[in-house]
């Protein structure tokens, strides 16, 4: 029988040649394909197959299947020009069953079986990829079918390989994959140590990228099932759909906290994490639905936007000048791409080559040291910023200290001035009044109302000298007490009361029995202010001063008929020096009474208001807090 399917399969089918003097063979196009959508059919049962035999080298995607349920048999009649072993490899380690049949004429069929099915069955030292050893005599054709059957893609290059060279490029790829998987440890280790000292989110989520990534090249590279979870050798393609998972989550997370996105892009910002909770939704959908389901239509989207979003923020990163931004394009556009490549190659879109398999590990060890550097030097970056800022900061201290000591320095001088000048000040008024009393002997009535004056203004002068000097200290703190403004009220009258008579205006002050919460003292400053600046801009007609209850507050009032404050001065005559167009050069003041008036309001949360209309008078109002709300 083995002999009839021998000859019915070699006149149906060329035979394959192996060449002689070489190493390894790429056998992929020389293979044959159909699907058993029955999966029953055997090669040495003497039925014909279910299906039609097609080339392999003419399917789009040739060797790789993509998700497929129904297993695929393969058939190639090989022959050698002189007795040889060969080892048949399939260079994809998540197969999960793979069984080969060899058929040589007058001998019965020979099967072995590889795949990850079949790992807890083996004897150690345990294969990380399927392989069987054929041994070929002389120009003896052998006909061989293999069977691939897997609940993950279905990825099928197929090489020959001499065993003395198989044995050694294995041993050079467990050295490089331990040297891998080393470094990495490394880099995990000493990233660990720093994110329990440092306490920075980058670098937890560093962890997440390097763990998740190590997970997902252990399952990948067959290195995981062979050595450490053997007796669950079929879970690893689950392992390595959710360590993907767990990767792009890591990678949204970490991009986000390392690049500060926040501090350029609150948007960009947002989409990385609203990212990171999808990739939390996918790894929900992974324990309940099969994993070919999750990585066709969700996982594979979701990847390239994610792809997308990382490339854009580390170049928006660069771009706003955020530290060590060049290692994370570096590293990240390595592996992206690789990792691309590779998702694209499961999926059967593009033909399978080894570059493609060992381009993620190397890829991967680049982008885990380059990120490691990265965070170094973002360390470094924002210590070196700190460290410049304390010195800023100690500079402006230092001016700030310096500038208080000359307004400290400034105070006392002024005080000092305004004590020594007030002096000779009041002996001048007692010597005007007592020249008053009897004036018609001494002195002309003109002469004295000169001297009078005079005093009155340099008196007030010196008065809004000393309350800008005390107003200017940092450490001035009103007392507030409960008080009645008719004091107040009664004080103010007898103060300006000769001036207005000298003036020829009319003044009036209506009495008023409330009580107000305020300081006495800088409230009677403000009032005063208020009608001094009135008088001297009225020159015909009167100054009011009146009280009115407005809900919680006592509403204070200056009247005047002057001349009116222009509606573009309205906004700049509380400024410090600041004189209006109505201001005369004959008046001595220095432009500090409204200034007075502002600074003391905010000490006192005082409500100050102005009306006016030119060429007929303003009015000042103050919004004082009252001691009992009617």
């Amino acid at each position: 029988m083995g002999f009839w399917l021998l000859g019915h399969a070699a006149q149906a089918q060329p035979v394959f040649d192996i060449p002689q003097n070489t190493a390894s063979v790429p056998l992929s196009h020389e293979l044959e394909y159909f699907i058993d959508e029955t999966g029953e059919w055997q090669p040495d049962s003497g039925e014909p197959a279910p299906g039609t035999w097609r080339k392999l080298r003419d399917r789009a995607g040739k060797g790789n299947f993509g998700f497929l349920r129904h297993p695929v048999w393969f058939r190639v009649v090989l022959r050698s020009p002189d007795a040889s072993e060969w080892v048949w490899v399939v260079s994809t380690p998540q197969l999960e069953w793979v069984t080969w049949v060899l058929q040589r004429a007058g001998r019965p069929s020979e099967r072995s079986d590889g795949g990850l099915g079949s790992l807890q069955h083996m004897q150690p030292p345990l294969q990380r990829l399927p392989e069987v050893t054929l041994s070929l005599a002389a120009n003896e054709p052998v006909m061989v079918h293999m069977r691939v059957q897997s609940s993950g893609l279905m990825q099928v290059p197929t090489e020959l390989w001499t065993p003395s060279v198989w044995r050694e490029r294995e041993r050079r790829s467990h050295a490089l994959l331990g040297a891998y998987f080393g470094l990495l440890g490394a880099l995990l280790a000493y990233n660990g140590f720093l994110a329990l000292r440092l306490k920075d989110q980058a670098y937890g989520y560093y962890l997440g990228v390097g763990l998740s990534m190590g997970m997902f090249q252990l399952s990948s590279t067959g290195f995981g099932p062979s050595l450490l979870w053997t007796s669950q050798a079929l879970w690893s393609y689950p392992i390595l759909s959710m360590a993907s998972t767990v990767f792009c989550f890591s990678a949204m997370q970490f991009t986000d906290s390392f690049l500060r996105v926040s501090r350029f892009s609150p948007r960009l910002s947002r989409v990385l994490r609203g990212t990171a909770l999808a990739w939390v939704v996918v790894l929900l959908l992974h324990l309940g639905l099969p994993a070919h389901t999750v990585m066709g239509w969700v996982s594979l989207p979701l990847a390239l936007w994610t792809v997308t979003l990382i490339m854009m923020a580390g170049v928006r990163g660069y771009r706003a000048g955020t530290p060590a931004a060049v290692y994370f394009l570096l590293g990240w556009g390595g592996v992206v791409l690789a990792v691309l490549l590779r998702m694209l190659l499961r999926m059967g879109l593009v033909p399978p080559h080894p570059l493609l398999y060992d381009g993620t590990l190397i890829a991967s060890a680049a982008e885990m040291l380059l990120l490691s550097l990265a965070l170094a030097d973002r360390i470094m970056a924002e210590r070196r910023a700190r460290a410049e800022a304390d010195v800023q900061r100690a500079r402006e201290q230092v001016a700030r200290e310096e500038a208080q000591r000359a307004l400290r320095e400034k105070s006392r001088f002024m005080a000092a001035v305004t004590h020594d000048l007030q002096q000779p000040i009041y002996a001048l008024s007692l010597a005007a009044e007592s020249m008053a009393r009897r004036r018609a002997d001494v002195v002309s009535s003109e002469a004295l109302n000169q001297m009078q004056s005079a005093v009155f203004a340099a008196d007030e002068l010196l008065s809004s000298l000393a309350m800008q000097v005390r107003l200017d200290r940092d450490d001035l703190k009103p007392d507030i007490e409960v008080f009645s403004v008719q004091d107040m009220l009664e004080r103010i009258d007898a103060l300006f009361a000769a001036r207005a008579q000298k003036s020829g205006l009319r003044w009036r002050v209506l009495p008023s029995l409330c009580e107000v919460r305020s300081n006495p003292l800088l409230l009677e400053r403000m009032v005063c202010n208020l009608v001094s600046n009135a008088m001297r801009y009225t020159r015909a007609g009167g100054v009011l001063l009146s009280c009115r209850v407005r809900s919680a507050h006592l509403l204070i009032q200056v009247w005047d008929t002057g001349p009116g404050i222009p509606v573009r001065e309205q906004s700049t005559v509380f400024e410090a020096h600041y004189r209006g167009s109505a201001a005369h050069s004959h008046d001595r003041g220095l432009g500090l009474g409204l200034s007075i008036v502002s600074r003391c309001a905010v000490l006192l949360d005082i409500r100050v208001g102005l009306r006016s209309v030119p060429n007929r008078g303003s009015c000042f109002e103050l919004w004082v807090p009252m001691a009992s709300p009617p």
